[in-house]
């Protein structure tokens, strides 16, 4: 192993602006030329409303779930915003999904009091405290939009009460169409060898990004996809895709075709570890 594996790589790092920095900054560290390309685009929800409202009852629930960083810089921002004070929270726990979700709420004074062995939503229900006797238990979920509701219904059918809400919205990037167009022609110039995924929704709108572009790409040429592929699996060729966990695998898959290397540990660290070991295989 040399001391920067990833020396000569070209990687594409698909997470939001906000969340880019910190994984392109890992793979600059080992070597990489590595180029943003923001499939996904963080806002605040349409309203605030149902948060808020949430928040000034926080003492009804007994948990507080959050899958996401995101999830939780907005439910402490809300807290401030409607007047909930770090005390009032003492009276709920706190449940995480993964090491950095558990540090973004430390970095706000909380504690989580449960965080799941495996950071997907299968574990979570399984290893959930009193599960699968839940009944009676309040539970208040702010999250995205979008998302499986495997978590909700298997909560629900133990007995629970789940609020879900929505603490930020998930969506494409405004400017979609430049994204499409600067990506699609790094892919036809053979300019990139990794692409990452961090989530399942960056899978799902790499494919529509995808697509606009190489299909514009392939009208301005003249050209035609050549038969036996779609134009997803024909800009992808030769590039290895490399995903967080298994959800955003099963994503992957579902979407682009493949995974080529997955994460043992469903981390940031987990997926840059993941990469650096795919590519010493190959």
């Amino acid at each position: 192993m040399t001391d920067l594996p990833l020396k000569g790589m070209r990687i594409v790092v698909t997470r939001s602006k906000k969340q880019a920095a910190g994984l392109s900054l890992k793979f600059k560290d080992l070597g990489a030329e590595v180029y943003e390309f923001p499939v996904i685009s963080i806002t605040p929800p349409d309203s605030w409303a149902p948060l808020d409202e949430a928040i000034e009852k926080i003492k009804r629930y007994d948990w507080v779930l959050f899958a996401s960083a995101n999830a939780v810089d907005a439910f402490v921002a809300r807290t401030a915003q409607v007047g909930i004070g770090k005390e009032e929270l003492d009276f709920t726990k706190f449940a995480v999904i993964g090491p950095g979700t558990a540090s973004s709420l430390e970095e706000h004074g909380i504690k989580a009091s449960f965080c799941p062995s495996t950071f997907i939503a299968e574990t979570l229900v399984a290893e959930f405290p009193e599960y699968p006797n839940l009944q009676g238990k309040r539970i208040l979920w702010p999250r995205t939009n979008v998302g499986r509701p495997y978590v909700l219904d298997r909560m629900t059918e133990a007995g629970a009460k789940v609020d879900v809400v929505e603490a930020y919205h998930t969506s494409l990037p405004p400017n979609e169409q430049e994204i499409a167009e600067r990506l699609t022609t790094l892919l036809w110039k053979n300019v990139v060898d990794v692409i990452t995924l961090a989530s399942a929704q960056s899978a799902r709108n790499l494919k529509t990004i995808l697509t606009t572009g190489i299909n514009k790409k392939l009208g301005d040429k003249n050209l035609e996809v050549p038969i036996g592929m779609d134009s997803i699996t024909y800009a992808l060729e030769g590039v290895v895709i490399a995903t967080i966990g298994p959800e955003t695998s099963a994503a992957a898959r579902k979407h682009l075709g493949r995974v080529d290397i997955e994460a043992k540990v469903f981390t940031i660290d987990g997926l840059v570890d993941a990469v650096v070991k795919g590519v010493q295989k190959n």
